[in-house]
């Protein structure tokens, strides 16, 4: 490099420089980006939670009512209310009279039930096995 005025040190110390701010920029540009996604779904996972938890109030305080299963209006009323969850949560408890829980204790029960209906497991290989010893014996017979 007879024409540059660099030398070759320092080369490598400018390409090391460049590599390093490359990787640092790369790196904080996906936490800043995974930032915005995870904020993302964590808003939704808990708009959907509330969601549920609205819909189970008024399932056991107002069973019948149009409020019971309206989907759209718990929806709305949790959009409404995101910022001052607390607000919609003493308002119901004042209106209706009763506070509202995190979960119901015949929520509970449901999932348990579920889990242990998920947990029963089945054989299917018995049915092949007595199949199998079923066709030796009557093989057997023949001779």
């Amino acid at each position: 490099l007879s024409y540059c005025s660099t030398s070759i040190v320092q080369a490598n110390k400018e390409a090391r420089k460049s590599t390093i701010s490359y990787y640092m920029w790369t790196f904080f540009a996906i936490l800043f980006f995974g930032g915005f996604l995870f904020k993302s779904w964590y808003e939704d996972y808990v708009f959907q939670r509330d969601t549920k938890r609205l819909l189970a109030y008024y399932k056991h305080v107002i069973p019948g009512s149009l409020s019971d299963g309206d989907l759209h209006n718990a929806r709305y009323l949790v959009w409404k209310y995101r910022y001052k969850k607390k607000r919609l949560w003493k308002g119901l408890e004042v209106k209706y009279g009763e506070p509202v829980p995190e979960t119901w204790p015949d929520d509970e029960e449901e999932e348990q039930e579920e889990d242990k209906e998920d947990e029963e497991e089945i054989d299917l290989d018995a049915n092949e096995e007595e199949d199998k010893n079923d066709g030796k014996q009557s093989e057997g017979d023949e001779f």
